[in-house]
């Protein structure tokens, strides 16, 4: 998780898609982008703007460091799900304190990129 809130956005590059095209099939979903700054991360492959499906939100900071956010009661509820035992996976993956605006948290993929994956797997998972 980001200790801090991006600062920033930039735009996405050609060759950043390879970056959100291992990410998305890592964490077993599928990708749209949303605007030059941001992809979508969703769990229906569909060409439909709605945003159905959408659970969470790729940004670039900076060549190479990438950021995702995703709802707080998403990870709350995959959390919960977790630790009822109905998904083997283990509730480590979430941090309690992280937490940037009172709706989102951001997990840095740069840092510990397995626990940004297993995270969203389960939230995917989930909804």
């Amino acid at each position: 998780m980001i200790d801090k809130k991006p600062r920033r956005t930039m735009t996405f590059a050609e060759q950043d898609e390879d970056f959100i095209k291992k990410l998305a099939g890592d964490v077993g979903c599928h990708y749209s982008k949303a605007n030059e700054r941001t992809y979508n991360l969703k769990k229906r492959n569909s060409d439909n703007q709605v945003n159905t499906g959408i659970f969470a939100w790729v940004h670039k900071e900076e060549n190479d460091y990438f950021w995702v956010a995703t709802r707080k009661i998403w990870v709350e509820q995959a959390r919960a799900k977790a630790i009822s035992g109905r998904n083997r996976s283990r509730p480590g993956c979430f941090s309690r304190d992280t937490q940037h605006a009172e709706d989102s948290v951001c997990f840095d993929t740069k840092d510990d990129y397995q626990k940004a994956v297993r995270a969203l797997s389960m939230i995917n998972n989930m909804r």
